[in-house]
């Protein structure tokens, strides 16, 4: 490889590294370990490493990294005592509710009254800790793939700017 492209690449992997750590909320940094985990899996199977293999396990260590980082965030999160659950349930049942539509509560009577399981529902605690869960998993998905996506793309442009310089083409005097 020419020296110019060489340097592009590596500034190129530096700046696509990153816009990925912080697009990605820090996921980024475990895509290098997926691609060396898919790299030690094939010579161990002595099979050949292809691109989108590294490309998946890049995306699916980023996305376990972030998981567990919004998984902490979660877990971190401050948590507002049964007293001040009560005052604000208590606050929001004083306010005045939104009327529906005439239309839509012919169309569908159900909606208009507001169902005692569906409160409770969304007034306990079991439920609140599996929407944080989904919402971990979820969010993890999205940022894992950001990163590792990222991490690939930044690994890749890296490793062209690590390549030996090319020997110049031989000159053909015709």
């Amino acid at each position: 490889m020419n020296l110019f492209v060489r340097l592009l690449s590596g500034i190129g992997g530096v700046v696509v590294f990153l816009l990925g750590f912080v697009m990605s909320f820090g996921a980024i940094v475990a895509a290098p370990v997926g691609m060396w985990l898919v790299r030690r899996r094939a010579q161990r199977l002595e099979r050949p490493v292809s691109r989108i293999a590294t490309l998946v396990g890049s995306v699916f260590a980023s996305m376990a990294l972030a998981t567990l980082l919004w998984s902490v965030l979660f877990a971190l999160v401050p948590r507002p005592t049964t007293a001040e659950l009560q005052t604000a349930a208590a606050e929001a049942q004083n306010q005045n509710r939104v009327k529906l539509p005439d239309w839509y509560t012919r169309a569908f009577p159900q909606a208009a009254r507001y169902d005692s399981a569906s409160r409770a529902m969304v007034q306990s605690p079991t439920f609140m800790r599996v929407m944080f869960i989904v919402t971990a998993l979820i969010l993890g998905g999205f940022f894992g793939t950001i990163g590792g996506a990222l991490g690939w793309c930044a690994v890749t442009l890296m490793s062209i700017a690590r390549s030996k310089p090319s020997a110049p083409a031989p000159a053909t005097g015709i």
